[in-house]
């Protein structure tokens, strides 16, 4: 197994551009903002940067509708404000990948707005027409079809109508693709996340999707079998230019659909669903998913708890709203456990989920559709919101919060979502202040990480969850690695001698509950 690439060795922090920090203030997130904060994400000791969408968009879908794959949206900045955050990372020794959204654009692409109701157009066959459309449904609610005014046929879209599918089939697709990413290559970025990288329709409009209990079986519209040889030939391109990092959103949990992606010619890494987007914490589950991983995966997995799309790990996985102990035993578990370690902004300072309370606070696209196809369906409207707000993702989008002023340090204006209203307490410069908060207990796992060979590289020498306490060892060249974190009741003799040099935690005979200790051998001095 190859582990010797420079993305083994990196903690990434996911910067969800809309929410991190406004630097016009205007309300809205962007390149300003994220240039003002490169010195805080190094000294928290991250290198690498992952950054979604910035392109011009008409944001229905907060950036993953594009209109122009090859520019920056002026709500965000420019050309020069990107670049010099690019320039800025890599003079800090951070790398930087950005989202890619291929599966669809914008129908405000200058590609679809050509092909909109426009049978002659030599765009049209970029996209998915059809007379007779079959039984494929949203991902986002409702029908997968809009209907052209004047033409009669219908368009496809997995999502919402106004992101249009791409027509995968047709050669010219994939040589616009291809230039983009060699675009972004030029300008100087490390990777690229491939969003929904599984739905690219390769196979054309197939048979119709089952139903089971009511709910239509996504089988004929995703993971189509065209799609491993299209995805080997953009990943070949790519590699061809330089160690590249490669990773994949693949929209599934189920890990025999994770692995068919992730292989030396296709995906450096895929996003593990399965371990990230448990809804309720269980240190046993964890550890069937970490050993799952490491039989059914052929590379490392990615080790991740938050994102934009999923509530806040701290709000699902704590016993309390401010349960920080059980957010740094996930977090040590995270930075020693073998893959590569993804942080989604904010959650070192412990920010919680936003809760909207009506219709009007919810913003996402996603939560929306489904109230109002919870209506459609007959629901009445106090249990539509509810349906909404359980589909929202809101909840980890809320901006940013750097200190206890207005607006959370976030703005000097009314932002486009608003501030969780726990920021006087739960800021960076609360926690940084605080010499035993959350932010410090991250910089020294980060730390400790950058540190290590061991947990950059190292293979697992055994695995165990007794009761609720994980406790593994990871070895590289001469320095082995011992964890040990409980996440249950107190625990004293779990079947191994913690050995070596202590790292992080409290060396004791019992471990108590979030009790974590991190101890280091280097063979030969002993």
């Amino acid at each position: 197994m190859d582990n010797s690439h420079w993305w083994n060795e990196t903690v990434f922090y996911q910067v969800y551009l809309p929410s991190f920090r406004d630097g016009n203030n205007d309300g809205l997130g962007d390149f300003y903002g994220l240039l003002e904060k490169i010195d805080y994400l190094a000294s928290l000791g991250v290198k690498g940067l992952w950054i979604t969408p910035f392109y011009p968009s008409p944001l229905v879908d907060n950036g993953y509708d594009i209109s122009d794959y090859c520019a920056v949206d002026p709500r965000f900045g420019d050309m020069a404000a990107f670049s010099a955050v690019l320039q800025a990372c890599h003079q800090r020794g951070m790398k930087v990948i950005i989202d890619v959204v291929i599966n669809h654009v914008s129908s405000l692409h200058p590609w679809f707005q050509d092909a909109w109701n426009n049978p002659a157009s030599p765009w049209r066959d970029f996209f998915l027409f059809s007379d007779a459309p079959n039984n494929w449904q949203s991902f986002f609610s409702g029908p997968a079809w809009s209907k052209e005014p004047d033409t009669g046929q219908y368009y496809f879209h997995k999502f919402s109508p106004q992101q249009v599918d791409l027509n995968w089939r047709n050669p010219r697709v994939e040589q616009e693709i291809l230039q983009m990413l060699d675009f972004w290559i030029v300008q100087g970025v490390d990777g690229f996340r491939f969003d929904v990288i599984n739905f690219l329709t390769t196979d054309g409009i197939t048979a119709d999707n089952p139903q089971s209990e009511g709910e239509q079986q996504h089988l004929n519209d995703i993971n189509q079998p065209g799609l491993c040889a299209v995805l080997a030939r953009l990943c070949r391109h790519v590699r061809q230019q330089g160690d590249y990092f490669l990773v994949g959103e693949v929209g599934s949990e189920d890990l025999d659909v994770l692995q068919r992606y992730q292989r030396p010619e296709l995906l450096d890494v895929v996003f593990n669903f399965n371990l990230g987007s448990q809804k309720t914490f269980s240190a046993t589950a964890i550890y069937q998913q970490l050993t799952a991983m490491e039989k059914q995966l052929t590379g490392v997995p990615t080790l991740f708890f938050s994102s934009h799309d999923m509530p806040r790990m701290i709000s699902r996985f704590g016993e309390s709203e401010r349960d920080t102990a059980r957010a740094i035993a996930v977090m040590a578990l995270q930075i020693t456990a073998r893959g590569v370690p993804f942080i989604f902004q904010g959650e070192e300072n412990g920010m919680t989920d936003y809760v909207p309370e009506s219709l009007e606070q919810i913003y996402d696209i996603q939560g929306r559709t489904h109230y109002h196809s919870a209506l459609a369906d007959g629901l009445p409207p106090g249990l539509a919101l509810v349906q909404a707000i359980q589909h929202s993702r809101d909840g980890s989008r809320s901006p940013c919060q750097w200190r206890n002023t207005p607006h959370a340090g976030f703005s000097s204006c009314p932002p486009w979502i608003p501030v969780n209203a726990n920021y006087p307490e739960v800021n960076a410069r609360a926690m940084q202040d605080d010499p035993d908060s959350i932010f410090h207990a991250y910089q020294k796992l980060i730390l400790l990480r950058n540190q290590s060979p061991a947990l950059q590289h190292g293979e697992y020498q055994f695995l165990e969850c007794i009761q609720q306490c994980l406790w593994f060892a990871r070895r590289f060249g001469d320095e082995t690695v011992m964890v040990a974190i409980n996440f249950g009741m107190e625990i004293s003799n779990p079947g191994r001698e913690i050995a070596g040099e202590l790292l992080y935690g409290e060396d004791a005979p019992v471990l108590g509950k979030n009790h974590i200790v991190i101890k280091r051998t280097v063979h030969g001095k002993e």
